[in-house]
């Protein structure tokens, strides 16, 4: 069993008093089974988690992220310029917990918590885009305009539903833009009307059209999608998971890099990890083996040897 002096647990403060005195209620108990000293901390405003995990992360053997894909983009930017960073874990609170999908992190939060102290650990990369990172994705385009459509109070009511909504309402009102690349020093310059950068395996709780993936192999995935409406919103469901992606259309290309800097006209608004708030252009790298994960069994099989 996993035993760890002193650990930090991160949820958020503002959620309903109720539900979350009954999400921790589930997870208390199997925590401090194996962490000596546990401290509670819920946060009171945005960015609240990423300044707790840059001010006090270093000082923890483990930092707990209860919470969602939000919250887990907060802790990442929190924690991944510190000198040494501490065994990260997540206990999915979230609508969609993608990031956690693609560490095959249990979805019951009970679970989660018996993997944190059963569970193997692996240096996961994560990706540093200009002065932020992000865990899971980066997208401009019609992702970018569906999660700044998403109705935050339908989301509270539909939770994933209203992502899909969204999603369906933005591919019928597409716009095309022009975009500049250098992927790993090769130039590509196209429209489109989504670039999708894809560190994770899922996405509004889908798995990606990849093929089995290495979460610290170093690469990203990067989708070119040139061509918006049914027949894309078809064609990437009847890929999903398979790691087969039908790229002779040429409506869909595909690139793995370890950088890449991308601009865009008309200047496009960023989504990183269901999180918009900044713009193109943008300079990315990934950042190998950069924050320890405890993660789960299947993934971890999968990135043995």
């Amino acid at each position: 069993m996993n035993r760890y002096k002193n650990a930090l647990l991160i949820y958020n403060g503002k959620a309903g008093q109720e539900d979350m005195d009954a999400t921790l209620g589930n997870c208390i108990g199997e925590l401090s089974s194996c962490c000596d000293e546990l401290t509670l901390y819920g946060t009171k405003d945005k960015s609240d988690a990423e300044r707790v995990c840059r001010e006090k992360g270093g000082s923890y053997d483990l930092l707990i992220i209860l919470g969602g894909d939000g919250t887990v983009h907060e802790c990442i930017n929190g924690l991944a310029e510190l000198p040494v960073r501490p065994k990260t874990a997540i206990l999915p609170a979230g609508t969609c917990n993608d990031f956690s999908r693609s560490l095959r992190i249990p979805q019951d939060i009970k679970q989660a918590a018996q993997l944190i102290k059963h569970g193997a650990t692996e240096d996961i990369d994560i990706v540093k885009a200009n002065d932020r990172y992000f865990s899971n994705f980066w997208g401009v385009g019609i992702i970018a305009d569906a999660s700044r459509n998403v109705n935050e109070a339908v989301k509270g009511v539909f939770g994933k539903l209203s992502y899909y909504l969204s999603a369906f309402q933005t591919l019928q009102e597409a716009k095309v833009f022009t975009f500049q690349a250098e992927i790993d020093g090769q130039a590509v310059e196209e429209e489109a009307v989504m670039v999708f950068v894809a560190n994770g395996r899922f996405i509004g709780t889908s798995e990606l059209p990849l093929p089995p993936q290495k979460y610290n192999d170093g690469v990203v995935d990067i989708f070119i999608i040139k061509e918006a409406g049914f027949k894309l919103l078809k064609e990437l469901l009847a890929a999903k998971g398979t790691g087969k992606l039908n790229e002779k259309s040429g409506d869909i290309l595909h690139f793995q890099a370890h950088q890449a800097s991308i601009s865009t006209s008309p200047l496009q608004n960023i989504d990183m990890d269901g999180e918009v708030y900044t713009e193109t252009p943008t300079r990315m790298e990934v950042m190998k083996h950069h924050i320890p994960f405890i993660v789960g069994e299947e993934e971890r099989k999968e990135t043995a040897g």
